[in-house]
């Protein structure tokens, strides 16, 4: 029997120990996988060993290998320990997850809300002091659990002998590691209070295209029944899954470079030797530690065919969606190095089609609005991909409810620059005082902050609880049936009215038009594409 007066509890591998904090029952570092280690390197995740006896769940565990940002290399603007560093060591043996729960027993069956960090699929990890579960748990009667999965080169590392070995697919084995702790949050979450049919998997920038990734995947069909895609849509996005073989071949080429003649050979290397010479590697091929060099891919069975394909066909998983993205995502140019003269002429140069229009739905007169509206056009642009999905799922008669959000810092700064990705994680949370431009950073919150948060997080509760956002006294948000229902979560939250979705159905147009390709970093542009 659980006992939630001193937070223990039996999982299927044993008994946990974890403490107690105001009316929270929280639980640290559960393994939800075997290590990753030895044999088991570069394979899809096995189930944890059973324990005798009583595990502490009081602590973290080992965040995935990734490149460790070192204080040197950390922006000039943060003083003192970094919020954004896991305070946490960096492993392999990293599969684990941790749970929040404001539970009285085990039969409360709260709704249940796993998060997926972001960080490209390359960094992060379910500690980050932005993602701590207590600031939602504590407000709402939900359940939140955070996981940690393989990342950049243990993630997703492919290459033909693997495809062999596995019998015709190899990588994406971050995706299946987050299958596999959505299979133990299943098979275990009761014990803490929570309703395994009620699960919501949400992920935000890369998290979000993992997210969306298993919104596709046929492997994950009744293990979960909702997902919160957030900055990261794979249709129209940024982050689009490849194909296998482009991964394999990037796996000879490394394999070649480290002078390694089997997998047999590469299990056996030392960890941080392989990863040293993986980022020695990127650095060959002119990608830096953060970009993008394995990643995931149209692996033939997670996702077994072109992501795109599976949405217009219809054939993903019937789970409710929320979905949307933030105002101005990301800095485009430098305010104080742009002119108003300059953004005209980027208008002219990119909308030569629809130039007037555009100075129309973009107005600017002065430098620091004409860098915001930058953003803001590429911002607008990537929301068209939450917007494409809404849409696949109004047709089949599936619920989606899909956000802007506008709202910016009490602050001179924050109304000249925005609302930035990562903006809505603080409200989620309910990580109060933080969110200055970026939400790792601090930031005095105003009562528009705590009403804000208030709302946030009564859509993102109701929407775990029920499919559905909406509550008593909260702006009505309309689930997505036609073109651009979608909701601004602002001081003023509303839905966008058909007067303003002129700038939509143009970048919808475009996007449509499979003859051309966007770029989203600095300055959005349309570009045909080449025979």
């Amino acid at each position: 029997m659980t006992n939630f007066e001193n937070a223990k509890v039996q999982v299927k591998q044993g008994w946990l120990q974890g403490y107690v904090e105001g009316n929270l029952k929280i639980f640290k570092g559960i393994p939800f996988a075997a290590p990753p280690v030895g044999d088991l390197r570069f394979r899809h995740p096995q189930d944890p060993e059973c324990w005798r006896g009583v595990r502490k769940a009081v602590q973290y565990s080992a965040a995935s290998v990734q490149h460790v940002m070192e204080q040197e290399d950390l922006p000039a603007n943060v003083h003192g320990v970094p919020q954004f560093l896991a305070p946490s060591q960096y492993e392999e043996d990293c599969l684990y997850l941790n749970v929040w729960t404001p539970a009285k027993s085990d039969s409360d069956k709260l709704p249940v809300f796993i998060w997926v960090h972001g960080g490209g699929m390359v960094a992060g990890s379910g500690c980050e002091v932005v993602c701590d579960g207590s600031g939602f748990a504590s407000r709402k009667d939900i359940v939140v659990v955070t996981i940690n999965y393989r990342l950049g080169f243990f993630g997703f590392f492919a290459h033909p002998e693997l495809t062999a070995e596995a019998g015709g697919t190899s990588g994406n084995y971050a995706l299946y590691d987050m299958r596999k702790a959505c299979q133990w949050v299943k098979e275990n979450i009761a014990k803490f209070g929570g309703d395994p049919d009620r699960i919501t998997v949400a992920g935000q920038s890369g998290g979000a295209a993992g997210t969306g990734a298993l919104h596709a995947s046929p492997l994950m069909k009744g293990i979960i029944k909702r997902v919160s895609i957030e900055s990261g849509p794979i249709y129209w996005g940024f982050m689009q899954p490849g194909p296998r073989k482009r991964m394999e071949d990037l796996g000879v080429e490394y394999m070649n470079y480290i002078g390694c003649k089997s997998i047999e050979e590469l299990r056996k290397k030392p960890t941080w030797e392989l990863f040293d010479k993986y980022e020695e590697f990127q650095r060959s091929k002119g990608i830096g530690p953060m970009g993008f060099g394995f990643t995931f891919c149209v692996d033939g069975e997670f996702i077994p065919k072109p992501y795109s394909e599976i949405m217009e066909k219809g054939e993903f998983n019937d789970f409710d969606v929320l979905m949307g993205s933030c105002a101005q995502e990301f800095p485009a140019v430098k305010a104080d190095e742009y002119s108003v003269e300059q953004f005209h002429q980027y208008l002219e140069e990119a909308f030569p089609d629809n130039e007037e229009n555009m100075k129309k739905w973009y107005p600017a007169d002065n430098n620091i609005i004409a860098a915001k509206q930058c953003s803001t056009i590429a911002s607008d642009i990537m929301l068209m991909g939450s917007a494409k999905v809404g849409e696949f799922c109004s047709e089949r008669g599936r619920n989606a409810y899909i956000w802007l959000m506008s709202k910016e810092n009490e602050t001179e700064r924050g109304h000249n620059e925005g609302s930035p990705h990562c903006a809505e994680m603080p409200y989620v949370f309910g990580r109060v005082d933080t969110g200055e431009r970026n939400p790792f950073f601090p930031y005095h919150w105003e009562k528009e902050d705590y009403a804000f948060m208030d709302l946030i997080q009564g859509y993102w509760y109701n929407f775990a609880a029920t499919g559905d956002p909406n509550f008593e006294g909260a702006p009505v948000w309309k689930k997505y049936e036609k073109s651009f229902d979608i909701n601004d979560l602002d001081n003023d939250t509303h839905m966008i009215p058909e007067e303003q979705q002129a700038k939509y159905h143009y970048f919808y147009e475009k996007l449509q038009n499979n003859n051309f390709v966007v770029s989203l970093f600095g300055p959005a542009r349309f570009t045909p594409k080449k025979d």
